[in-house]
């Protein structure tokens, strides 16, 4: 549609399509607010200037004989509309200037006020502030409204709970006592200072949306996790630099492995371990957290909503799942319209700008709030719990419905050579498999294992006596990440070409992938036996338990 001429667009405006308008609004935008600051000099009055110039504009488009000319239109469209602005709210300065501004050659003279108009125009201002502050309350506070807020007549009534009738009458008195006030300085131009008075004082209109600039984007080429992506992302923003590898490891996803019989998406997703990940994340990190949970719970969009905005306004982003893009973590970076649409970033992103939805409400499934910062844990006690939670979850074997730890492994290979799930031609659920097994899991498993190698080397400092057990349980780690990698590149993805999905039909590629599987079991088993053993000399070490 930007590559439509002019009259093309307004062709299109007249045949019924007012959406077109929207791209000469954006087109001709500048050029109105320059032209509209040159007459009238102030920039907020500019504003409003072309806001009335665009809707005139719209509004007598049929009077628009040649469309091929709309720029030259709209000029003297906006030049008629500043004119009309200064007639009526600077009455003596247009007649000073009425007969000077020349359109058609831009003539256009020094319209900024002359010493002594500065003068007497502050002297008003101020006498107008006075005059205001000694109303009695019961017309100061409708006349405010009305002027500041700039609400209705009706909408004033509305909030004071009072008749139409009485918010019209408490506002015409207020104006009838200004003017016996102002009776030195009344003039036609006192109501409009009044106006001005207020406009100088009205909220900003980024008020209602703010947004945090400095929030890195998130890069996923395949298997990372979410979380600790996001966790990265917002702690750089709040100049706390922290490598994934160890958010990885503080939060135990790096040893993580589940397995859902029923095939479903969600099989490596951390949040099915709820809170406890973000817990172990941000205790080690050193800040407060707060985890809200909208599953189970009565929390409604609204106080979702505010929590949000007092997080944005406080400089801090939010983690989200499923608030900006698919249902997993993402960095809420901002909001407009006093929070009904957020802005942020998602891994799967193809823009390096923020991503708007307006719809998030009903998507988003749980927020991490990042609070004040704390005494973050000490690095020995950081592994002693890591330690500790990587051997729960191997011989943990069931969570949530899933199987987990070592046992995982054997259910995952089991599934995956049972040939009846793989009827051969069938491209739907063929693609389904690939999508659960090779493009979820097995991506996730290859990323966490690589994750938890490189945490435990990190590791090798915090203690003397554990450090060669950290090291051998690294090594295991990276050789089974390596026996990952292999599966990884024989086996077919849910992007590949159907003809490569339709492999997954293939009895002996699911078995080889399968005993890849039960060997990088056997690794992780080995790790596991390692990080029991740094555990027992950690103890030994003398760290309070």
């Amino acid at each position: 549609m930007a590559d439509r001429s002019d009259a093309e667009l307004v062709n299109q405006i007249r045949g019924g399509d007012p959406e077109s308008y929207s791209t000469l609004v954006a087109r001709y935008q500048g050029h109105v607010y320059g032209l509209a600051y040159s007459l009238v000099n102030n920039w907020a009055d500019a504003q409003d200037i072309a806001q009335e110039t665009f809707i005139r504009a719209y509004v007598n488009l049929d009077q628009l004989n040649d469309p091929a000319r709309f720029a030259p239109w709209l000029r003297r469209v906006t030049f008629g509309v500043a004119m009309n602005w200064l007639r009526a709210y600077r009455p003596a300065f247009y007649q000073q200037i009425e007969s000077q501004a020349d359109l058609e050659s831009l003539e256009v003279p020094d319209f900024a006020p002359g010493p002594q108009e500065v003068v007497e125009r502050k002297e008003l201002a101020e006498a107008v502030q006075r005059a205001i502050q000694s109303l009695p309350p019961k017309y100061r506070v409708p006349l405010t409204m009305f002027h500041l807020d700039g609400l209705s007549f009706q909408k004033v009534a509305d909030f004071l709970d009072i008749p139409l009738g009485t918010a019209k009458s408490l506002l015409h008195r207020a104006r009838g006592r200004l003017r016996v006030a102002l009776g030195t300085y009344y003039s036609e131009e006192v109501v409009p200072m009044v106006q001005e008075v207020f406009n100088e004082h009205k909220l900003p209109p980024e008020f209602a949306s703010q947004v945090l600039q400095n929030i890195p984007e998130l890069r996923w080429s395949k298997g990372e996790c979410a979380f600790a992506g996001a966790v990265v992302a917002c702690l750089e923003s709040l100049g706390q630099p922290v490598t994934y590898d160890f958010v990885m490891g503080a939060s135990a996803a790096a040893f993580r492995l589940l397995w859902d019989p029923r095939w479903r998406p969600s099989n490596s997703d951390l949040a099915v371990m709820g809170e406890e990940p973000v817990r172990r994340s941000f205790e080690a990190l050193g800040y407060e957290y707060e985890f809200i949970c909208r599953e189970g719970h009565a929390t409604g969009g609204d106080a979702l909503r505010a929590q949000i905005v007092r997080s944005i306004q406080r400089g801090r982003p939010v983690i989200a799942e499923g608030g900006i893009g698919p249902p997993v973590c993402c960095v809420v970076a901002g909001y407009e319209q006093d929070g009904s649409v957020l802005l942020g970033r998602t891994f799967f992103s193809n823009s390096r700008g923020y991503e708007r939805n307006p719809e998030w409400h009903g998507q988003c499934r749980h927020l991490v709030l990042i609070g004040e910062r704390t005494p973050p844990l000490a690095r020995r006690e950081v592994l002693r719990q890591s330690l500790r939670r990587a051997v729960e979850l191997a011989d943990t074997g069931e969570i949530k419905g899933r199987i987990s730890g070592l046992a995982a492994y054997d259910a995952w290979a089991d599934a995956l050579v049972r040939d009846d799930d793989f009827p051969a031609g069938n491209l739907d659920i063929l693609t389904q498999r690939c999508h659960v097994s090779n493009s979820i899991v097995l991506p996730g498993l290859w990323d966490a294992r690589r994750a938890a190698s490189a945490f435990l080397e990190s590791m090798t400092d915090v203690d003397r006596v554990a450090a060669s057990h950290l090291r051998a349980a690294a090594r295991a780690y990276r050789e089974e990440f390596d026996l990952l990698d292999i599966a990884m590149k024989m086996a077919p993805f849910c992007h590949d070409a159907e003809t490569k999905r339709l492999q997954m039909a293939d009895p002996p590629l699911r078995r080889r992938v399968a005993c890849l599987l039960l060997q990088a079991k056997n690794k992780d088993e080995q790790a596991v036996g390692y990080l029991r053993q740094a555990l027992q000399g950690i103890s030994r070490s003398g760290s309070p338990d």
